[in-house]
């Protein structure tokens, strides 16, 4: 992983390596050498957002899901939204 941030800290660029997709694929978080940004994949984001969003901001829940989440089924890609924020 090669890891960039601006000096002000407003932009930061990650780049994957193949070996790092292959371990997040196998449900293995990658995380920035910082430890501020956490990269998960799931193949059912629909079921993972209702669990962050049921969570009320827990982390030991929402890191429970996320753990979970990469062991769901492929679902079919579901229609664009407009995004949500929230404080954790």
């Amino acid at each position: 992983m090669m890891y960039l941030s601006s000096r002000e800290g407003h932009l930061r660029i990650i780049i994957l390596e193949t070996e790092n997709l292959e371990e997040i694929r196998k449900g293995h978080c990658a995380r920035t050498p910082d430890g501020a940004i956490l990269i998960a994949w799931t193949p059912d984001p629909e079921w993972l957002a209702e669990r962050i969003l049921a969570s009320k901001g827990d982390s030991g829940l929402i890191a429970a899901a996320i753990d979970e989440a990469a062991k769901r089924p492929q679902q079919p890609l579901r229609p664009s939204h407009d995004p949500r924020h929230y404080n954790l």
